[in-house]
């Protein structure tokens, strides 16, 4: 989901908790005022005027059609085509694209998930008029070649080939049997079956289907003339031709049943690597928030249990429902005692009553993450393309300190019900099948695991 999204996805939660508790951290950063308009191709504009001492100013694009509305067969066409935005533009080389950065002083990053595109341009307040040409020109003029998709598809293809990384590699099949029926039952890049099959075709066809001005936010974040830059950005980006409106009618993932439990067998090794976990309520769903302060605060309380054990306690916030995750590594002999135990504290959370330490310190954790992000243009620009993305408002920093004054323990206890190991969960690991079985059977059937990527 370029960068991880979990920071933002972090800071964004912190507008849908709803807690009881005083307030310990304060907003430090002055809210910006927003000042919207929607073009006649539904592109809509935001301009954050913002009060930051620095030059530094944000342009941010997000587009709402990501790596889901791949056609069938084309998996890793949409991280493809993130590549080859700044290779080249109608009259621009990537070599003019740079240049022209330089001169500006700016960055782009382009980031693609299952949910969508996002464009941040970070640059200086004095060159916004050039600095939203340019963008535009990458986006909205953007030309693929041979050549470039070639030299993409091969890094591509080289990056797969390489001995993959055992914790990332376990962690795409636990996603892969978790979303078991669904069309992101894959790794987002692709495998290198999907991949060496796709053609500059399939690159041209999904830019053309799916980037598209009605599905998608421009952001400008900086101390910069409101009205001015609504004007220049309405002349520049009001020739982006809108498309047809694909409505989102993918199958939903199906929560697990029971425990189910698979091994790969690796003879060689003397521990066993484990994911365990389930489905993570949807972004836009009013309960994320609750399960996300609940999954922190089993976090923590995992820690005290198991202070000798190296868990990751992970989350997603998706646009259907993500991944709940606790991963870790163990002792052939030990895997069976560190499961149940993690299933424990999973248990106990569910009974017993959250402390107003507890929820003081996972809303701090939140609340100082938002105040980082709301203090920087491009942090904020982050954040508000998120809030886009995901149909949060966005007037939700105005709302947040109220929102967070409300959620209780109670809230956060239904929460760990419903998405910490409730009625079932996948359970993968990677290890000596013939020493984990014996000591796994009292948990239920172990089923092998075959890699499908």
């Amino acid at each position: 989901m370029g960068r991880t999204n979990m920071r933002h996805i972090l800071i964004l939660t912190a507008l849908m908790l709803l807690c009881s508790i005083p307030a310990v951290s304060q907003q430090t950063a002055p809210l910006p005022d927003l000042t919207t308009k929607r073009l006649l191709n539904d592109l809509q504009i935001t301009v954050a005027r913002t009060p930051y001492p620095e030059n530094n100013m944000a342009i941010g694009l997000v587009v709402g059609y990501g790596a889901y509305f791949e056609p069938s067969g084309k998996a890793g066409v949409a991280n493809i085509l993130s590549r080859m935005f700044l290779k080249a533009a109608m009259d621009k080389t990537a070599k003019d694209i740079q240049e022209e950065l330089a001169y500006l002083g700016a960055t782009i990053d382009v980031q693609c998930d299952w949910d969508g595109f996002r464009f941040i341009l970070r640059g200086k307040n004095s060159t916004v008029e050039r600095s939203l040409l340019l963008l535009y020109q990458v986006v909205g003029e953007v030309q693929f070649n041979d050549a470039d998709f070639a030299a993409v598809k091969q890094s591509i293809l080289s990056d797969m080939q390489k001995p993959p990384d055992p914790r990332q590699r376990i962690h795409a099949q636990f996603e892969n049997v978790l979303f078991s029926g669904t069309g992101h039952a894959r790794p987002l890049i692709g495998t290198e079956k999907s991949v060496s099959a796709l053609t500059i075709g399939d690159v041209r066809y999904f830019y053309r289907r799916f980037i598209t001005p009605n599905q998608a936010s421009l952001i400008i974040v900086g101390d910069v003339p409101t009205h001015e830059v609504l004007q220049r950005a309405t002349r520049i980006w009001g020739v982006w031709v809108r498309n047809d409106e694909i409505p989102f009618t993918f199958v939903q993932p199906r929560k697990p049943a029971g425990r189910q439990m698979y091994i790969e067998d690796d003879p060689t090794s003397l521990a066993v690597q484990f994911i365990m976990g389930n489905l993570f309520p949807p972004r836009e769903d009013p309960a994320y928030g609750n399960a996300l302060v609940a999954a922190l605060i089993f976090q923590e309380r995992l820690t005290k249990a198991l202070p000798t054990s190296l868990l990751t306690v992970g989350t997603a916030g998706r646009r259907m429902a993500g991944p709940f995750y606790v991963q870790g590594q163990a002792a052939a002999e030990q895997t069976v005692e560190q499961i149940l135990k993690i299933e424990g504290v999973a248990e106990e959370m569910k009974i017993s009553a959250v402390t107003s330490e507890e929820l003081v310190a996972a809303r701090n954790k939140l609340m100082e993450e938002f105040d980082r992000e709301l203090s920087s243009a491009e942090g904020l620009c982050g954040i508000m393309l998120e809030a886009e993305l995901y149909r949060l408002g966005n007037n939700y920093a105005s709302r947040y300190p109220e929102q967070l004054r409300r959620c209780d323990a109670e809230a956060v206890k239904r929460a760990a019900k419903d998405f910490l190991f409730p009625d079932g969960e996948v359970l993968l690991m990677n290890g000596p099948a013939a020493a984990v079985k014996p000591v796994l059977s009292p948990l239920g059937v172990l089923k092998p695991l075959t890699p499908e990527f």
